[in-house]
């Protein structure tokens, strides 16, 4: 192992976002935390936005607070950040107005405005990606409905990361793992797919060069450096902005595990947080009719895989509930409504966590309440009924898309891994352990973050590969083993959960 090595790593999610500091020492990673933000947003006209430079503003913050905290020289530099989002700039890289926030309503209906143009099996012929509103194809078919429509003057979109790294060092770029979520990029080539952006009538100058992950753009600014008080200009790599893609390069799975065409695929993860996303590391991309009909999705994985997985809206349900609560005078911490749900037992009513009514911000519990009412099931308010019956239709949902899973890759899935937020919600653990009826490894809660800084210290030349450093996080982090109990329940009532979820369409 080489010398202790000193990365900073900004992690962003729609609620908030981090700045750490990772130190590679001693066959170890370790984490120090120097600022948390708020990820910015503001409402106009009942619109979301992101406040994209209010955002930058909190990074040059984390950077002073890195340096006052661990000193003032560092070894890299890395972004990520959630999916599809972007921005849109002019010839001379200025912003041309608030980006839009991935929960706006504005791509209501869209999906079905581009099967018109292109049919929704050539569509996913040639992205593989998984058909949901929010994904970047229909927010620039948005965009051409708009009167002014910005990208007859735009000169380039940038997605979340590609922008702030585009601040940080001055290179335009797009890496991979991001690229692939915007539904206009090739995972064959792992490209843009120049022809499916010709087909709808999107200017070619807008989409940047794709890079893989590991690329170094350059040293830091020189004014953001000397702003932060920093002794040197440390590189800013573009390691992996996808905040899932760097999830999954931190799940702690153990080499003689990993997905290779003589043992096939022994082990799922799942990144949980806001959102759930269920999948497996693969070679390439399976583009198959039944991955088409299950709606699953091929996105970049690091060191040239794709990740086949399901996004399924997660721990966001509860989030947004726990707002709702707060606002009309009950605050609960996440600890309690756990508590309060594992009392409650069995709810026997579930939701689909994928009906289109879940995905926008507002009352989430009347919007649960209506559901359960219209599918003739129990209603009750009461918070921990409320978040029982979230956390099981989670768990639920799991149990499906982990079945699927196996059977897309012909294989069977001994383990999930879980990483991210989710992991501390130790009830939807045991949970996902009794409907999956597989052993559940909880860990490391700041996958994201790890992974982020594990990229950057592949990228310097410090470690040696993705295998070095799940072997590294296996070591540096708790991890709790969760064994599946009494299936009983799970059984018993999985035909009326698909019930609730055969109603929904894609399409």
């Amino acid at each position: 192992m080489n010398p202790a090595r000193n990365y900073i790593a900004f992690d962003l999610g729609a609620e908030s976002g981090r700045c750490v500091v990772g130190s590679f020492e001693s066959d170890l990673l370790a984490l120090h935390e120097v600022y948390r933000f708020q990820s910015h947003r503001v409402t106009v006209r009942g619109e979301w936005h992101w406040d994209i430079l209010a955002i930058f503003e909190e990074m040059k913050t984390g950077l002073s607070r890195a340096v006052s905290a661990c000193g003032s020289r560092f070894d890299g530099i890395g972004v990520d950040t959630w999916a599809v989002d972007y921005v849109l700039m002019d010839a001379d890289g200025r912003l041309l107005g608030y980006p839009y926030h991935y929960r706006s309503n504005r791509t209501n209906g869209l999906m079905e405005a581009a099967f018109g143009i292109v049919p929704r099996e050539r569509i996913y012929g040639y992205t593989g990606i998984q058909f949901m509103q929010i994904n970047t194809l229909y927010q620039l078919l948005a965009e051409q409905r708009q009167r002014t429509n910005l990208l007859d003057v735009a000169d380039k979109m940038l997605l979340m990361p590609s922008y702030l790294l585009y601040l940080l060092s001055g290179k335009m770029m797009t890496d991979f793992t991001i690229a692939s979520t915007t539904q206009l990029a090739d995972p064959h080539a792992r490209d843009w797919s120049w022809d499916l952006i010709d087909a709808f009538s999107l200017p070619r100058k807008l989409f940047a060069s794709v890079v893989e992950s590991g690329e170094r753009l350059g040293p830091l600014l020189a004014d953001l450096a000397d702003g932060a008080g920093m002794k040197n200009r440390p590189p800013v790599f573009a390691g992996a902005g996808h905040d899932t893609a760097v999830a999954v390069a931190a799940v702690p799975a153990k080499p003689a595990t990993l997905a290779t065409p003589a043992t096939g695929d022994r082990w799922a993860y799942l990144s949980s947080g806001s959102w759930s996303l269920m999948g497996v590391e693969r070679a390439k991309p399976i583009m198959t009719e039944a991955a088409l009909a299950g709606n699953f999705t091929n996105e970049g994985g690091v060191e040239g895989t794709t990740r086949l997985l399901k996004n399924i809206s997660g721990l966001w349900l509860l989030q947004t509930c726990r707002r709702r609560w707060a606002e009309q005078g009950d605050a609960y911490d996440y600890g309690e409504l756990a508590r309060r749900a594992s009392a409650e037992g069995p709810a026997h009513a579930w939701i689909d966590p994928d009906d289109p009514r879940f995905l926008a911000p507002g009352d989430m519990p009347s919007r649960i309440a209506k559901f359960l009412r219209e599918t003739g099931q129990p209603a009750r308010e009461d918070v921990g009924w409320v978040t029982r019956c979230i956390l099981e239709s989670l768990a639920f949902k799991y149990r499906q898309v982990f079945r699927e899973l196996e059977a897309l890759t012909g294989s069977r899935l001994d383990r999930l891994h879980v990483v991210g937020g989710g992991v501390r919600n130790e009830l939807l653990c045991q949970m996902t352990a009794d409907a999956l009826q597989r052993e559940v490894i909880a860990g490391p809660v700041e996958g994201t973050v790890a992974g982020n800084l594990g990229m950057q210290a592949i990228a310097d030349g410090h470690l040696a590969s993705v295998a070095d450093l799940r072997r590294i996080i296996a070591r540096s982090f708790e991890l709790t083993t969760y064994q599946p109990s009494d299936p009983c329940y799970w059984d018993d009532n999985e035909s009326a959960f698909r019930a609730l979820t055969a109603v929904r369409r894609v399409d």
